[in-house]
């Protein structure tokens, strides 16, 4: 679930540089593209419905039933996957010097702006494994797609990002 991708000469920083301005994408990494979804959910339709064509001509009424429970609840998983393929933050500063935060859980998206004087970073969980972006009444967690390690760096980028415009330096993408 890694968002990060790789080049040949490593992987690259979390900030992207656009327009001098660090944007953390923070998405998960899916292995397969809605087409080739679509098509692996069409094949396993297509063979279960050419079994149970076989087995009902036969006579044999059960197996038909079967097939009809498996390519029900196998939609209900995939429908679900393709959902939340897209859940994930992205932190960025707009133009006018908020931390912005976007987060998409399924089909919801919520925005929130917070100041970056009063921004802060915290860690909670029983392994300190879970990485909030806090400023007074608002909470949001962050970077919950990533593995540990990448949350490491995340994390540290963002306090750097912070701190530099807690200091009125300009951001630069690290």
């Amino acid at each position: 679930m890694n968002t990060l991708p790789s080049t040949p000469d490593g992987p690259q920083p979390a900030a992207d540089a656009g327009e001098n301005a660090p944007c953390w994408q923070l998405r998960r990494r899916c292995a397969l593209t809605p087409g080739q979804l679509l098509l692996s959910y069409a094949a396993l339709v297509a063979f279960s419905i050419t079994i149970a064509l076989f087995f009902g001509w036969h006579g044999v009424w059960m197996i038909p039933l079967w097939c009809l429970l498996e390519i029900t609840v196998a939609g209900a998983l995939y429908l679900f996957y393709m959902v939340h393929a897209a859940d994930g933050e992205q932190i960025s500063f707009g133009p006018d010097g908020h931390l912005a935060i976007e987060v998409v859980r399924g089909m919801n998206t919520a925005h929130y702006r917070m100041n970056p004087a009063w921004a802060r970073l915290e860690r909670s969980g029983v392994r300190m494994e879970r990485l909030w972006l806090c400023c007074s009444p608002q909470r949001v967690e962050v970077a919950t797609q990533l593995a540990s390690g990448q949350k490491r760096r995340v994390e540290r980028e963002i306090r750097l990002a912070l701190a530099a415009r807690r200091a009125g330096a300009p951001v630069q993408a690290p």
